[in-house]
């Protein structure tokens, strides 16, 4: 892992693991069923994203968490901070062969409220799931 990255304390991995169980809990009483944290969950969270055209600070940092989740999950992932401007936030996931590799669940967040659906965070999520299982050094 680079530099730039740094994997968060476990109160704060913690904090948000319970956002996104607090997003989760959400999309269960819009989808009137249980929901996981699975691709089919990000379909509902694009849904979700869909419906609210000025989202606040707060509900964003839950969209974050609950599409971090998925990856940290379903990949094996670590919460980390992405080293920059705005320290976003990532979930560091090992790909197949050893490496490591950073995915950018805040900045994929931003570019599906700005660019719609275009930016599916389930489309994203299936690409970079891919990544993950085919790349040798992708980080």
């Amino acid at each position: 892992m680079g530099a730039s990255l740094q994997l968060l304390s476990s109160d704060r991995a913690r904090q948000l693991v319970e956002l996104a169980e607090e997003a989760r809990q959400h999309l269960e009483r819009f989808a009137g069923q249980p929901v996981h944290y699975d691709a089919t969950a990000l379909q509902l969270l694009d849904e979700w994203i869909e419906r609210t055209p000025s989202p606040s600070r707060t509900l964003r940092v839950l969209w974050v968490a609950f599409l971090g989740e998925v990856f940290r999950r379903r990949h094996n992932g670590e919460w980390a901070i992405q080293q920059g401007d705005s320290g976003q936030l990532t979930v560091v996931c090992p790909t197949e062969r050893g490496a490591l590799h950073p995915v950018d669940v805040a900045g994929q967040v931003n570019r599906r409220i700005v660019g719609g659906i275009a930016e599916s965070l389930a489309l994203f999520y299936v690409r970079e799931s891919i990544r993950l299982r085919e790349h040798e050094d992708i980080a």
